[in-house]
């Protein structure tokens, strides 16, 4: 069974896109990454990212991180570690967490150096522990998920999970989907495809 993979984050005492202005700069001296800015908060969307992918070899396909940072949580920067194929795939907690310090800790060691600061790496952060999710919420999720192709989603799967959005009240947080979905057999490269369609989908919401 997959194993539902940890929310990292971290705490930060920065503007957010300062902080991540910084970490590109610091990501770029370090040589190890090739590194793409997208910044949506002009479109009216609450994201900015920063895909960082690794120059070096690696036991995992096209590995990299993101830095997420997100509108309505200035404090935090969302950590998701990345690769188009893991070894083994689906990674195992061990491994995802131990990507998670390999990749994003030295360039979090040189900030803090840099700046004088004492951000650390949350591994295991559950910012989403106190979502109750709603009767409604968890009745359209399970239409969605328990009648879906996990692995190529067919048009009827898709209409259920328009539907969980467009009839969700609730919006549920992206690692607690994510969990969910790995529960129910998707890939952990699938869970996450859908989990970012949906947080895209609930800011196009937002803007109606």
């Amino acid at each position: 069974m997959t194993e539902p993979l940890p929310a990292i984050d971290i705490k930060i005492s920065a503007e957010p896109s300062l902080f991540l202005e910084r970490m590109i700069a610091l990501g770029e001296q370090s040589g190890r990454f090739t590194i793409e800015h997208v910044d949506d908060r002009a479109s009216g969307t609450r994201l900015e990212v920063v895909n960082f992918r690794l120059l070096n070899e690696s036991p995992h396909e096209e590995h990299g991180f993101q830095l997420i940072a997100r509108r309505e949580k200035l404090d935090r920067i969302q950590v998701e570690i990345r690769a188009q194929r893991w070894s083994p795939d689906p990674p195992t907690q061990a491994v995802y967490e131990q990507s998670a310090r390999d990749l994003v800790r030295p360039l979090l060691k040189s900030y803090n150096r840099s700046f004088q600061t004492k951000h650390r790496l949350r591994i295991g952060a559950r910012e989403g522990s106190s979502f109750r999710i709603s009767e409604r919420t968890q009745t359209l999720l399970r239409r969605f998920t328990t009648l879906a192709n996990t692995r190529s989603l067919h048009p009827f799967d898709w209409h259920r999970f328009y539907l969980l959005v467009r009839e969700g009240r609730q919006e549920i947080p992206d690692n607690i989907l994510r969990a969910k979905l790995e529960q129910a057999g998707f890939t952990n490269a699938m869970a996450r495809e859908v989990a970012q369609l949906y947080v895209h989908l609930w800011e196009f919401k937002r803007l109606r």
